[in-house]
């Protein structure tokens, strides 16, 4: 291994990622963000996924534990990073994964076989030329010919100014301890935003920078900001490498990111007035107008892109399940024709007056976190509707507001149904609770949503959730987990005391096993009704 490779292997070694999943590049999504767009893919209970740059497992582990029948094969540069995703491939009980060390320009493709989805978070930009164009080859001779491959790279023109910053923190945070090269870095940028001249580029650059990093663990700026390589393009670059290699653009694992009209009144008209039908060059063009700086795209066999739909078309609608959280602004659904904004005071909102559509968010907000077809979504919003009321286009009503929700990214859907498997308050489904009593060799302890969310558990529910396989009543669950405080596994504060006295442990573990349910449901796990409220906290002990 050359001394550039060896460092970049030490870097991970030394600081290795949390078990950290990411939603976007599940193969479930994947699937469905190709079928949106035109193409007809491989199932995803029964399909080979490929992970380059599995990391310690967080990405992949989950997607095997809900997916039994499907295999997943991961592969590493980091010795340390793979040997803690083994364990927690042993910890979770796990037989459909399989985890490769090694880097992935000396991988014998032969061996590895064929894939149906191929996933490479955080890597490629990040590794010297020649990785970065094993990564593209090894995607093309593995990919299936219905398959999907996800990259997520940096961007220029995004980059540009960002590099200011980067370049300023390895002046001073090239060696060191993983430590101290953080604090060194943090250091500069902060003695850089005391000196730069109001206004100019290094201001604002500088302004970003503490914007995003005040958010951010140490393991992402040494990864991103501090990494030995850190080589963003340009979209139309990595395009035409793709090409090279056999690949073609297909869209955005998050589709909102492709649609100008996202960014600006008026910019979607000027850009296709730009660009004519030349799909590359209004990303392109886009990414210029926004100064975007990192994609995350899905890439298929080149001779697959000529069935590429340039827009979400309604007909491709009937297969999927779509679930959202659109509460109205205002608390109160209004049918009286009078214009409401839909959505999380955060994020993008939905604006109408369509009574039909009204209805129809109501119906998906009752039912999230989980999924209805459009077949289901129409039923409901038809039985909901007073008979008079019910209008001759009702479908391509619901249509024009799955469109409107799916291009501003209000939406979430997949092609197959996203259901618990159980709603008891003692039965969670089977791979959420193995999985939240596998911690690997980490202090913080998860587990994993439907919707292939990282949920970070409090030492209680730890403790607690994985007892939940029907098995036990209310009263076997408090008298575990009053054995658990008693030993100092976990401890039980209330209103800032720790509760030591049995009974008042027992009472205090009861309610927040009654409570439990409502957890879940703000972790995605399971549904429920409006929580009771009781003041408490779990801590380690």
């Amino acid at each position: 291994m050359d001394s550039a490779l060896e460092k970049l292997r030490a870097s991970y070694d030394e600081s290795p990622y949390p078990l950290n999943s990411y939603p976007q590049s599940a193969p479930g999504h994947l699937a469905a963000v190709a079928h949106l767009f035109g193409l007809d893919v491989p199932p995803v209970a029964q399909a080979r996924v490929l992970e380059i740059g599995s990391a310690v497992g967080g990405n992949l582990i989950p997607f095997a534990a809900q997916y039994p029948g499907a295999q997943v094969v991961g592969i590493d540069l980091s010795p340390a990073q793979s040997a803690r995703a083994q364990r927690y491939v042993r910890s979770v009980g796990l037989d459909n994964v399989t985890l490769l060390v090694g880097d992935i320009a000396e991988i014998d493709v032969e061996v590895l076989g064929s894939f149906d989805y191929v996933i490479c978070h955080g890597v490629y930009s990040w590794v010297p030329e020649n990785i970065r164009e094993a990564i593209l080859s090894v995607m093309s001779r593995v990919l299936s010919s219905a398959g999907v491959g996800y990259l997520s790279y940096n961007v220029y023109p995004g980059w540009k100014t960002k590099e200011i910053v980067r370049e300023a923190m390895l002046l001073e945070a090239a060696d060191g301890t993983p430590q101290d090269r953080v604090r060194a870095a943090r250091a500069m940028a902060d003695f850089l935003a005391q000196v730069a001249l109001p206004g100019g580029t290094p201001a604002r650059a500088l302004a970003d920078h503490h914007a995003s990093d005040a958010t951010r663990a140490d393991y992402y700026l040494l990864h991103e900001e501090l990494e030995l390589f850190n080589s963003p393009c340009y979209f139309t670059d990595l395009v035409h490498r793709a090409q090279a290699h056999g690949l073609g653009y297909l869209a955005e694992a998050e589709p909102e990111q492709m649609f100008a009209a996202n960014f600006g009144a008026g910019l979607d008209a000027q850009l296709s007035a730009r660009c004519g039908g030349d799909r590359i060059a209004l990303q392109q063009y886009l990414d210029l107008a926004i100064n975007r700086a990192f994609r995350q795209s899905l890439l298929v066999h080149q001779e697959r892109t000529q069935a590429v739909q340039n827009s979400v078309n309604p007909s491709r609608f009937a297969d999927l399940h779509f679930a959202g959280w659109l509460p109205p602004a205002d608390g109160e659904t209004r049918l009286d024709g009078s214009v409401q904004e839909f959505g999380g005071p955060d994020a993008a909102a939905l604006m109408t007056d369509d009574t039909v559509q009204k209805v129809a968010v109501d119906v998906l907000n009752a039912s999230w976190p989980w999924t209805l077809s459009r077949q289901e979504l129409t039923e409901s919003v038809r039985a909901s509707l007073p008979l008079a009321r019910v209008p001759e286009h009702l479908e391509a009503r619901i249509d024009g507001l799955l469109q409107s929700l799916i291009v501003g990214g209000l939406v979430r859907y997949r092609l197959d149904p996203v259901r618990p498997q159980q709603n008891s308050l003692l039965l969670l489904d089977d791979s959420a609770r193995r999985l939240a009593a596998a911690t690997g060799d980490d202090t913080l302890c998860y587990s994993y949503t439907a919707w292939h969310e990282t949920v970070v558990l409090t030492p209680f529910d730890r403790y607690l959730l994985p007892l939940l396989d029907g098995t036990r009543d209310r009263h076997q669950l408090i008298e575990i987990m009053v054995g658990h405080a008693r030993c100092h596994a976990i401890g039980l504060q209330r209103a800032g005391r720790r509760v030591v006295d049995d009974a008042e442990l027992r009472q205090l573990i009861g309610a927040q096993i009654d409570q439990l349910p409502y957890r879940l449901v703000g972790m995605n796990l399971t549904e429920a009704d409006e929580p009771p409220s009781d003041e408490w906290q779990s801590t380690s002990a």
